[in-house]
């Protein structure tokens, strides 16, 4: 019981964030703000996140994102989905719940196929959590104006 009170308590939080993003941008009750990124090698990260003010929700919708690569910048759906929750805990500044899958109850994440955030089964996927995240974690802050590009790199050594 209580967990279910915590998940509800971030959906509530995640979806006043929305409404109040929604009007602070004066954006009509079902609008969409969009951002895009790049990785080192060009791949494109493009987003466009439709907020619907009256419901409190969100479709994150990457379309438009490159293809998957040879390399191992690819990034499998997980990463993409752990980047938006990062991203909507911290956008909930003013509020103190640990983060949890309530955060992401109002929230469609929509990723093409074959893209570098959803590659086929045979794409190399390793550098897409250490690389790839960060862009798409700064793709999302953009989105939503709040703060300045990283040097998108999570700077592990290995």
């Amino acid at each position: 019981a209580y967990m279910k009170h915590i998940q509800d308590c971030a959906e509530l939080s995640v979806r006043d964030m929305l409404r109040s993003f929604s009007l602070r941008e004066g954006m009509r009750a079902l609008d969409t703000v969009s951002a895009e990124d790049y990785l080192d090698d060009g791949t494109p990260l493009r987003l466009s996140i439709t907020v619907d003010r009256e419901s409190g929700s969100a479709v994150f919708d990457f379309a438009g994102t490159g293809p998957e690569i040879y390399g191992n910048l690819n990034a499998p759906p997980a990463v993409t989905a752990s980047a938006v929750i990062y991203c909507l805990r911290c956008l909930l500044a003013d509020t103190d719940i640990p983060l949890n899958q309530g955060c992401l109850a109002p929230i469609e994440i929509r990723i093409p196929k074959n893209s570098i955030l959803n590659p086929s089964d045979k794409a190399a996927v390793v550098g897409g959590n250490v690389l790839t995240s960060q862009r798409i974690t700064d793709v999302v802050l953009r989105a939503f104006k709040a703060c300045a590009a990283s040097q998108g790199c999570m700077n592990n050594l290995t």
